[in-house]
């Protein structure tokens, strides 16, 4: 069963019901964190509405707002449920008649950059592009390697890494064992100076998948953390975004200035 709850459609601005449009699911970050009903202005889905994409975004297990029950479905499964209420969720904005099936790419940033890096491998053949920002690859390392003032949080939040049976179950979930299977090409972004995601989590992963003959464009800032905040950055990054999805998804232009 998915539990997605109260997800949301955002329509390009000439939307026309006769028309076929492709489909962006836009993964959110946190995970305690949600795409809500406020009326407020998000401008990553404007941008990516005003490009011609239908924009696609669930709130899985984890997401805030539906009670702590279900913020806290997501402890000690930084895994399986989640994966599949996206999965699910993909699966029912593909029927929606007005989505061209067959170009269909998942996007996110920290948080919903990993859960980007993990559908498409473990998922091959649903998707066909990605954009990962900032975004784990490989679990057991980035636990290990936390920084100690997060250690005992992260124990509450995933599991004790020190375990086996943890050790396991992010084998299993981490998205570096499953590089292999991404074929779609993906755009990668990464801050050298991230505290929390190290960029060695995205160098890694962007090499095994060029290793087994992915295709990736790979943005790494070396004056940047986890977010993007300088300006020549940020114009750097959606311009290169703009053409990665011209070139592999649609022949429509990205405003790089928003």
């Amino acid at each position: 069963m998915c539990v997605t709850r109260s997800t949301h459609v955002v329509k390009p601005p000439d939307f026309d019901p006769e028309k076929t449009y492709p489909l962006l699911v836009l993964i959110h970050g946190g995970p305690q964190s949600a795409w809500s009903d406020a009326w407020s202005f998000r401008w990553n889905p404007q941008v990516y509405a005003s490009a011609g994409y239908v924009v696609f975004m669930p709130n899985p297990r984890g997401s805030i707002g539906w009670g702590q029950a279900f913020t806290d479905e997501i402890r000690n499964d930084w895994g399986g449920k989640p994966y599949e209420d996206v999965m699910k969720g993909t699966d029912y904005a593909e029927t929606l008649p007005y989505v061209e099936k067959g170009r269909t790419v998942a996007a996110g940033a920290s948080y919903g950059g990993y859960m980007v890096n993990a559908v498409l491998g473990s998922y091959p053949g649903v998707f066909d592009a990605g954009v990962s920002r900032v975004g784990v690859s490989d679990w057991v390392r980035a636990l290990q390697e936390a920084m100690p003032a997060l250690k005992a949080s992260d124990r509450i939040e995933y599991g004790d890494i020190r375990e086996e049976v943890w050790q396991e179950f992010y084998r299993v979930n981490s998205p570096i064992n499953n590089a292999h299977n991404i074929k779609v090409p993906v755009l990668v972004q990464h801050g050298v100076n991230d505290p929390r995601d190290p960029v060695t989590e995205s160098d890694r992963l962007v090499t095994k998948i060029r290793q087994a003959g992915g295709t990736v464009t790979y943005l790494r800032f070396p004056d940047e953390g986890h977010s993007i905040s300088k300006q020549a950055n940020r114009v750097a990054y959606y311009r290169t975004m703009a053409s990665f999805l011209e070139e592999h998804l649609m022949p429509r232009e990205l405003d790089a200035t928003n």
